[in-house]
C-alpha cells in the first residue's frame, strides 16, 4: 500500500496556496472598485470643467465659481487619496502574488516528489509480483521435471 510521508505537508501547502489565491482575488476586486471610483471622480472633474466653461461664457457669479472650484478641489483630493490607496494595494498585491507563486512552487515540488515516489512504488510492486510469478513458474517447472 502506497503511503506518502509528506502528505500532510502537501495538504498544508495546497491550503496555503488556496488561501493566498482567495486573498489575492479579494485584493484585486478591491483594486477594481477603487479604479472605478477614480474613473468616476475623473469624469466628474471633466464635467465640472465643462460646466465652468459653459457658465463662464454666459456669465457666472463669484459664489457659483467658488462653489465649483471647491467641489473640484474636493474631487482632486479624493482622486489623489484613491490613487495613493491604489498604490498601497498594488504593493500588497505584489507581496501576495510573490507568496502565492512561492506556495505554488512548493506545492508542485511536493506533488512531483509524490508522483516520483508513487512511480517507484509501482515499479517495486510490479518487480516483486514478477519475481513471485517467476518463482512459481520455476517451482512448477521443477516439479514437472521430477515427475
Amino acid at each position: 500500500m502506497f503511503r506518502f510521508r509528506l502528505s500532510r505537508l502537501l495538504s498544508l501547502k495546497m491550503s496555503q496556496e488556496e488561501q493566498l489565491k482567495i486573498q489575492l482575488s479579494a485584493l484585486r476586486a478591491e483594486m477594481r472598485r477603487i479604479e472605478d471610483s477614480v474613473r468616476k471622480c475623473e469624469e466628474q472633474l471633466k464635467g465640472i470643467m465643462l460646466k465652468t466653461l459653459s457658465l463662464s461664457a454666459r456669465g457666472i457669479s463669484g459664489f457659483e465659481l467658488s462653489q465649483l472650484l471647491t467641489y473640484r478641489e474636493s474631487l482632486q483630493t479624493e482622486v489623489s487619496f484613491l490613487n495613493s490607496k491604489l498604490a498601497q494595494l498594488r504593493e500588497q498585491e505584489n507581496i501576495l502574488r510573490d507568496q502565492y507563486l512561492e506556495a505554488r512552487k512548493e506545492r508542485k515540488i511536493l506533488q512531483n516528489l509524490r508522483e516520483r515516489r508513487f512511480r517507484t512504488y509501482v515499479f517495486e510492486q510490479d518487480r516483486t509480483h514478477r519475481l513471485y510469478l517467476d518463482e512459481l513458474a520455476i517451482r512448477k517447472f521443477a516439479s514437472s521435471k521430477r515427475d
